[in-house]
């Protein structure tokens, strides 16, 4: 995640610091060397399938069988004055990294010249300098939750095939796919957005100007953490429940329905909540597919971050503000189907 890591970059360490991830955008989009850009991506996908050939190696590997147990057994109590010392410290310091830096934020999008003011979202909805890039905030909002239900469809349904396929017996194939399918969690998200437009600009794949190639950019970039999430629970579901099931008369796709989904339900919700995370918050790949009716919330704050004034600087906080909401709200909504469907287990 850190060696393709983009959007942070971009803002924060500028030309200075700049990694393979933020070089291959600025010779892709700023200097338009593609053949440059091409071969710092070959470069970047061969270094990261190595890195993620010994990882998934070393998961299969550390694959225990495990049987579900309830939550109440499973439940850590902090009852000692060191556990005690550890949460809290725990929670401390996520406050002060995580909650501080957000806080501000939030704080100064409501801060005017004199004070407490909502100057800055209501410039959100004001074109006043007639910009043909002016993207009205209710869309910017409404295209990132279309992008990212999509993308949780897309995702669950791409992850669950492949960690099912990758659960089974150990071969050739499922060694070398194993790492080939988890490419997309450790490439560039820019390495894929820019193959997207290199790959899908001539009929009958011709998918610049639709609007599906945002959500399934997307897809690419989440369905691994599916994969990651489901794959543990799939290996360490112990073979004699299914035998079980299948000499009871069950069929494979009945054994699957009754005795697989139920247990490894939870994490699939997981797998589901990272990837509407992911595409609520995508910037990189976004940045090549996305076209300018059709702008997410974060390319929407790059947008007003690349223009000067103090007006766009407080436009991008308020913008920022609304995308923290978004996401929380997913984030409630998707955890509250999580605890009613959970059940003991």
């Amino acid at each position: 995640f850190c060696f393709s890591s983009f959007g942070v970059i971009l803002i924060l360490g500028g030309p200075r610091y700049a990694t393979i991830e933020v070089e291959i955008y600025r010779q892709a989009v700023h200097l338009f060397n593609l053949p440059m850009a091409a071969a710092l991506a070959i470069v970047q996908i061969i270094f990261t399938f190595l890195f993620m050939w010994t990882y998934t190696g070393i998961q299969r590997r550390a694959t225990v069988t495990l049987y579900p147990e309830s939550r109440r057994s499973t439940l850590v109590i902090a009852n000692t004055a060191k556990k005690r010392l550890m949460l809290w410290g725990t929670i401390t310091l996520m406050l002060v990294l995580l909650g501080s830096p957000l806080l501000a934020l939030v704080i100064q999008s409501f801060s005017g010249e004199s004070g407490f003011s909502l100057v800055f979202y209501r410039a959100l909805f004001e074109n006043t300098a007639q910009s043909l890039f002016y993207i009205p905030p209710v869309e910017a909002v409404g295209y990132s939750l279309l992008f990212a239900l999509i993308t949780l469809v897309l995702s669950v349904a791409m992850g669950l095939f492949a960690a099912t396929y990758l659960s089974g017996p150990k071969s050739t194939i499922t060694s070398l796919l194993d790492p080939l399918f988890m490419l997309p969690l450790a490439t560039s998200a820019v390495t894929l957005g820019f193959g997207f437009i290199i790959a899908l600009d001539r009929p009958p794949l011709n998918l610049r100007t639709s609007l599906l190639l945002v959500p399934l950019a997307h897809s690419l970039v989440a369905y691994p953490f599916v994969v990651r999430s489901v794959l543990p629970a799939l290996r360490s579901l112990p073979v004699s429940l299914k035998e079980s099931a299948s000499l009871l008369g069950a069929s494979p796709g009945r054994v699957w329905w009754k005795v697989v989904v139920p247990i490894v339900r939870k994490a699939i919700l997981v797998g589901a909540i990272f990837a509407f995370t992911i595409s609520i918050g995508e910037f990189g790949a976004t940045v090549f597919v996305a076209r300018p009716q059709t702008s997410t919330m974060p390319l929407a704050i790059f947008r007003f971050l690349g223009q000067p004034g103090a007006l766009n600087y407080g436009q991008a906080m308020a913008m920022s503000t609304i995308l923290m909401l978004v996401t929380a709200a997913g984030f409630m909504f998707l955890d509250k189907i999580r605890l009613r469907q959970e059940g003991e287990f």
